[in-house]
């Protein structure tokens, strides 16, 4: 008995100590032609909720450019954006994007008990979706670790957002993805910012050109073994015009119950 018990505590151990790739969902794994291939294409708004969520974000945005220090707004502030600055604003932006699929994914998981009927596959692509922003999250942190006052932030802000998102799912899930995927419209426009500032010389952030990337993110993204903070950036930047499309489609959807397009890992 003892020796059954000895030889599961060892594998216990051991499985914890294996790379956290074990520990993930199936999803897209780019190839470096398209890391560079990223559209900045805007999703006309048509209808009344599309309007209203397309504006949402713009004022949600301004406020969010001014308070990261994004944005230029008093004479003594510089105009170029610092690494800690870089740092903070993308660790919030992560933490607000990984709130929307779990949220949606719950609200279908609970209907389709209710209802007693399949949900088409989205679930799981929501899901994945929130565990795929949580990575991003877990990767700058890997640079800098947030101070006390932001973390405080943070948990206003999901307390807010939260709670918000989750009752307009209950009666709005169309307009909520399109919220979603003018989000990641916003969020490819950063992160293809970033690039720029990493790959501009003299930039504070250019040293992510050589800056090696954690192990963790080369097994999460099937990166190169030597890849560096830059390639990390542009992976991240792929998942988010991915999700920013996959919102668009089920937006566009008005029964909200067509099949998913979207199978494990695509």
């Amino acid at each position: 008995m003892n020796r059954h018990l000895s030889k599961l505590v060892k594998k216990s151990f051991s499985n914890q100590i294996r790379s956290t790739q074990n520990y993930t969902m199936p999803h897209p794994i780019w190839n470096k032609p398209e890391l560079d291939q990223v559209s900045l294409e805007h999703k006309s708004a048509i209808t009344f909720g599309d309007h209203f969520a397309y504006y949402f974000i713009q004022s949600m945005r301004v406020g969010f450019d001014i308070m990261s220090g994004y944005k230029k707004v008093v004479p003594f502030q510089s105009e170029q954006v610092s690494e800690k600055k870089w740092i903070n604003r993308v660790l919030f932006l992560e933490t607000v994007a990984g709130v929307p699929g779990f949220v949606a994914g719950m609200h279908r998981h609970l209907r389709s008990l209710r209802g007693m009927k399949r949900d088409q596959g989205w679930i799981h692509t929501l899901l994945e979706e929130a565990e795929n922003e949580r990575v991003h999250l877990l990767t700058f942190l890997n640079i800098k670790k947030p101070s006390l006052i932001f973390r405080t932030g943070v948990v206003l802000a999901q307390a807010w957002y939260v709670a918000l998102f989750g009752v307009a799912y209950m009666f709005w899930p169309r307009v909520c993805h399109r919220i979603v995927g003018y989000l990641e419209e916003e969020a490819v426009k950063t992160y293809t910012h970033m690039i720029h500032e990493i790959e501009r010389q003299g930039s504070p952030i250019h040293s992510w050109t050589t800056r090696k990337a954690n192990q963790q993110s080369i097994e999460y993204w099937g990166l190169d073994n030597d890849a560096t903070l830059l390639d990390v950036v542009k992976a991240i930047r792929k998942d988010e015009e991915h999700h920013k499309d996959v919102n668009h489609y089920f937006a566009d959807d008005y029964t909200q119950s067509k099949p998913n397009p979207f199978p494990p890992g695509k």
